[in-house]
């Protein structure tokens, strides 16, 4: 196999690795230095004691797996790997099951949209609560606790974004590459499939049929992007065809009210004659 199927060997695989891992440089005394604001492996996005008004957030580091960049992948690490992910799938759903109880003391996301607070509004929040503790008095209606304890469970929950923000890529990127193993291989057995072929047309026919699922997979994404675009085009037109209604509805208003308004500011009245004092009009 090549190397460039491993996915230690690709550049981007080594930036991932790279921006992952924790970084620490040996000094003249051979000790460690590990830089301040990284987070050690196993320690998470724990926070201890009381929390503060705002809590700062510090994302899970996640680490890439050490191998040797020289060393093939074999068929035995690859289902070791499957088994491992399974397994991590496994706790992942217990653990997101015990996130969504946590979560319950909130209303349903579909239940309107809420606004975004910004993180100045935060800040303040918290400096307003001080305040309300030191003037107990200024209200009854709230209770300084609820918002600090709002504000607490919003940067927790900042700091379990941030784990999935920075573990998403790396998921992704390690799929591509497996998948991308298999596609390499794939192609080697085609190529030697297909000179054998031409021999026997048993597995000329076998390899036909392989192939046929390749061009009907880009015949049905060729039909899924048309009417996709079908799709939008006829619900621009709609849309289009909406507002021109709309546009010929507010124009026959105003014409209605230019109308009323030039009636009303000239009235049909009969014609009036002017008769000079001391005079009687003609018949």
């Amino acid at each position: 196999m090549p190397e460039t199927g491993n996915p230690i060997n690709n550049p981007g695989q080594k930036a991932i690795k790279e921006g992952a891992t924790m970084s620490t440089k040996k000094n003249n005394t051979g000790a460690s230095n590990i830089h301040p604001n990284r987070v050690p492996a196993g320690t998470g996005s724990e926070v201890t004691g009381t929390p503060p008004a705002v809590v700062p957030v510090v994302p899970v580091v996640p680490t890439a797996p050490a191998a040797d960049p020289t060393a093939e992948i074999t068929a035995s690490q690859l289902y070791l790997t499957e088994a491992g992910i399974k397994g991590f799938r496994d706790d992942l759903s217990k653990a997101l099951t015990k996130l969504y109880t946590f979560l319950r003391v909130f209303p349903s996301p579909d239940k309107g949209k809420v606004p975004a607070v910004s993180a100045p509004h935060k800040e303040a929040a918290g400096l307003y609560a001080g305040l309300l503790r030191r003037y107990p008095t200024l209200t009854t209606a709230v209770d300084p606790d609820v918002i600090d304890g709002g504000i607490a469970v919003d940067a927790a929950l900042a700091m379990v974004k941030a784990d999935f923000d920075r573990a998403l890529p790396m998921v992704a990127y390690a799929g591509r590459q497996a998948a991308n193993i298999s596609w390499t291989d794939t192609v080697k057995v085609r190529f030697a499939a297909k000179g054998q072929a031409r021999g026997d047309k048993v597995l000329a026919a076998e390899i036909v049929a392989i192939d046929a699922g390749l061009r009907q997979g880009k015949r049905v994404l060729a039909s899924a992007n048309k009417a996709a675009k079908a799709q939008t085009a006829a619900t621009k037109a709609q849309e289009q065809a909406a507002k021109a209604a709309a546009k010929a509805t507010k124009a026959a208003r105003v014409a209605t009210r230019t109308a009323q308004a030039h009636a009303d500011n000239h009235p049909t009245t009969p014609d009036v004659v002017i008769v000079p004092a001391g005079t009687t009009p003609k018949p």
